[in-house]
């Protein structure tokens, strides 16, 4: 493997309910109301699609009205860097020291989020993984297309100068997996405890599953 396509929230970044949380004032702000009949259903779709572009999650929530979506997606990013001025955003244990053992080794590093640039870069500063990454990508940077869309990790390996089989992809949730599979990733890994759980890595197509991302390393065959 020349480059590690690692997920950002909920893989080396801690969620804690956080994204889940931000989608639900983003609904509350579009005029949704979370203790309506309906909202027991717009959660489980939340929870099935969490990974993708968080401006396409919320679309599809809103059936598709963008004028809705764009409302609720300022509130949801509002909340997200209210949490961080609050000082409640955390990596996951161990997520740096990894970071740090991948790129010893000689690995590029990428991490994705669905999130827009601003908040990304914040999160990013925040967790300490601005200079342990070589590259932070998320779907502004490849025409909104985000996961489960391949484009993203075939940005980031056209970064490293390699190809798809010499990534390794981690993510929690079915979209990395996805999008794995379908860049031609070299080895895709999910990552127990995020967004969905070990059945639905796997048959989304993971090639392995770990308990956490500091378990990558071991993975990989390097020094943890």
């Amino acid at each position: 493997m020349q480059l590690a396509v690692l997920d950002l929230a909920g893989t080396t970044m801690a969620d804690d309910g956080l994204v889940l949380a931000g989608l639900r004032a983003g609904l509350r702000a579009a005029g949704v109301r979370v203790d309506g009949p309906c909202y027991p259903a717009l959660d489980r779709q939340a929870r099935a699609t969490m990974d993708r572009p968080v401006m396409t999650v919320l679309g599809e929530l809103l059936d598709g009205d963008m004028y809705r979506a764009r409302r609720a997606h300022s509130a949801f990013a509002d909340h997200l860097h209210a949490a961080l001025d609050a000082g409640r955003v955390r990596p996951v244990p161990g997520a740096a020291q990894t970071l740090d053992a991948l790129r010893d080794a000689g690995l590029s590093v990428a991490l994705t989020c669905g999130f827009d640039p601003e908040l990304r870069d914040r999160l990013v500063s925040a967790l300490g993984f601005a200079e342990r990454a070589d590259m932070v990508l998320s779907p502004a940077d490849v025409d909104g297309r985000g996961l489960p869309e391949p484009d993203l990790l075939h940005a980031a390996a056209r970064r490293a100068g390699t190809g798809p089989t010499q990534v390794a992809v981690a993510g929690d949730a079915t979209a990395d997996i996805d999008a794995a599979v379908r860049a031609g990733a070299g080895l895709a890994v999910g990552v127990r405890g995020g967004a969905h759980g070990e059945p639905r890595l796997r048959a989304a197509g993971a090639d392995a599953v770990i308990d956490s991302v500091a378990d990558l390393p071991a993975l990989l065959g390097l020094p943890s």
